[in-house]
């Protein structure tokens, strides 16, 4: 990718904290970012001020629309026969149990999952043959209601 997310393993987006509105750049503390040199047209901007109970991390993925996907992100999943699951699920980070076929038991990871309440946990594999990110876990609680 030749955009700004050429780096975007360490790119976060949070809710500011002065207007609430979404902010991406890299994390400067847990209470600030700093936007991306190449968006802000060569300039180098103040950090802004964030609400830290917000911060999601990029998982370095997109969804089949090319929408970057982020930690905290709801997706539905498109399955391969055109239908949509009927089940949301949030993009989190951490530790989880992945179950290995070949092995035929469930292994300690790390990394980027996804969630969905009653079903065990997954790795998010190729998000942008199946994902679609409908919204987020601060702003569409609404999308995990049964």
């Amino acid at each position: 990718m030749d955009n700004i997310y050429n780096n975007m393993y360490n790119m976060h987006k949070a809710k500011r904290a002065d207007n609430g509105k979404w902010v991406e750049g890299y994390l400067m503390d847990s209470n600030c970012i700093n936007i991306p040199y190449e968006e802000t047209g060569g300039r180098f901007d103040e950090p802004i001020e964030i609400d830290p109970e917000t911060i999601c991390l990029c998982t370095g993925k997109e969804d089949i629309s090319g929408k970057i996907i982020y930690q905290g992100d709801i997706i539905e999943s498109h399955l391969s026969n055109g239908q949509i699951s009927a089940l949301n699920l949030v993009i989190k980070y951490g530790a989880y149990k992945a179950y290995c076929p070949e092995d035929k038991e469930y292994m300690d990871s790390v990394g980027f999952y996804a969630e969905a309440e009653g079903y065990q946990d997954m790795p998010i594999g190729p998000t942008e043959e199946y994902a679609k990110v409908i919204g987020n876990i601060y702003d569409n609680p609404e999308l995990l209601a049964e």
